[in-house]
């Protein structure tokens, strides 16, 4: 196998690789493409992470994830829906980046990860960092997983790929949105809200604090706690960006480091 060098993680957003308020669940077949064509050009150990838009939201939504009062056998119930939706997903994804040249392995963390009142509880990596070793990339996507105290719960694309970033000692973290990267203001209430930069220690409490949950349905949290969770790798050295994936071009900036528009996070 070969020696293992820092990954690079890529997070879709699930709003840019699915129609995500389509039902049933469709992917978006054209950015799928473009994404898949931008990510050929990683030179890096690649892990790609899947948000799950339409194929885990709605699902999840519709059994009571989310909800704090939704019984555990109600929660139950919503696996076999959500594992058939992401799966579908991430098949997709898969053929994919194989047209493109960028031969990739599939993980499902249903089948080894187990969380803990919605934590992270027992997440294994070696058989990840193997698949890296042999030169495939990963594709590894949100959710549903047993929960030891709450039966089960949902597992965030964003929450894996910081998990991941930590454990593999990442290289970079790109989170990929539908908007330019973290906005000063509501976009749905300020179409014209402009990016931050840059968050640092100057100005990480005032961004948190204005930051609102996605307006979309969403389990998962929103850009606050994309924010809240990456902010536990910025004293690791890790290049850490969110951007907007629908514009063609900034995922191959990011990959290839020259300059783009997005969101830094730098605390030191």
């Amino acid at each position: 196998m070969l020696q293992l060098d820092s990954p690079i993680i890529v997070k879709l957003g699930g709003s840019v690789i699915t129609h995500k308020g389509s039902s049933p669940p469709r992917v978006n077949d054209e950015h799928l493409r473009r994404i898949a064509e931008e990510l050929a050009v990683c030179n890096s150990p690649l892990i790609v992470v899947l948000g799950g838009g339409a194929h885990g939201h709605q699902a999840a939504y519709k059994h009571g994830f989310g909800f704090p009062h939704s019984s555990s056998k109600q929660l139950l119930a919503g696996i076999p829906d959500i594992r058939h939706n992401m799966s579908l997903l991430a098949s997709r994804v898969e053929d994919e980046m194989s047209r493109q040249g960028v031969p990739s392995v599939v993980f499902s963390p249903f089948t080894f990860v187990t969380l803990r009142d919605n934590l992270i509880d027992d997440f294994p990596t070696d058989i990840i960092k193997k698949t890296l070793e042999t030169g495939a990339a990963v594709i590894i996507h949100g959710d549903v997983c047993f929960d030891v105290i709450k039966s089960t719960s949902i597992l965030s694309g964003d929450t894996i790929a910081v998990y991941l970033a930590e454990k593999l000692t990442a290289k970079a973290v790109f989170i990929g949105t539908n908007v330019d990267g973290v906005l000063e203001e509501d976009p749905h209430i300020n179409p014209r809200a402009q990016y931050i930069p840059l968050i640092d220690q100057s100005n990480m409490n005032q961004v948190l604090t204005h930051t609102g949950p996605s307006s979309d349905t969403d389990v998962t949290g929103g850009m606050a706690k994309k924010i809240s969770e990456l902010l536990e790798l910025s004293n690791q050295n890790i290049d850490i960006a969110i951007f907007n994936l629908l514009i063609p071009g900034r995922l191959t900036d990011l990959l290839k480091e020259n300059p783009t528009i997005c969101t830094r996070i730098q605390i030191s």
